[in-house]
């Protein structure tokens, strides 16, 4: 594993999640290779939008903002690379909703690195 292809993706990643955590979904969608495929409970979906929307969590679980995560690249090369992040997601009130843990592939493109698979686990 390449060092330089690690700091790399890990910056990326690291960039991506700051535009998640503002909301920007312009900005998520400039680390995003679409389609997308989308690895869900039992199935894969392969998607032309982000599978996931600040805006949703925002409204639907009363997301604030998430807290205590852990984020490393689990592999890379010159072309593909796995980044594995948890953490803690939590309302204003700073009260947890839930814990995760994610997977993300990236490809590295004439752009730089671009996510192209994620899959997201929440923790019971």
């Amino acid at each position: 594993m390449s060092e330089s292809n690690e700091k790399e993706l890990l910056k990326s990643y690291e960039q991506y999640l700051a535009y998640f955590l503002d909301n920007n979904i312009n900005g998520i969608n400039s680390f995003v290779k679409f389609p997308i495929t989308y690895i869900a409970d039992g199935e894969c979906k392969l998607l032309d939008t982000f599978p996931v929307t600040p805006n949703e969590m925002m409204e639907n679980k009363q997301w604030d903002t998430t807290v205590v995560t852990e984020t490393y690249v689990h592999g890379s090369n010159s072309t593909k690379g796995h980044v594995i992040s948890s953490g803690t997601r939590i309302r204003k009130d700073k009260t947890a909703i839930e814990k995760y843990t994610a997977f993300y592939a990236f490809t590295k493109t004439h752009d730089g690195w671009k996510m192209y698979a994620i899959s997201d686990v929440i923790l019971d």
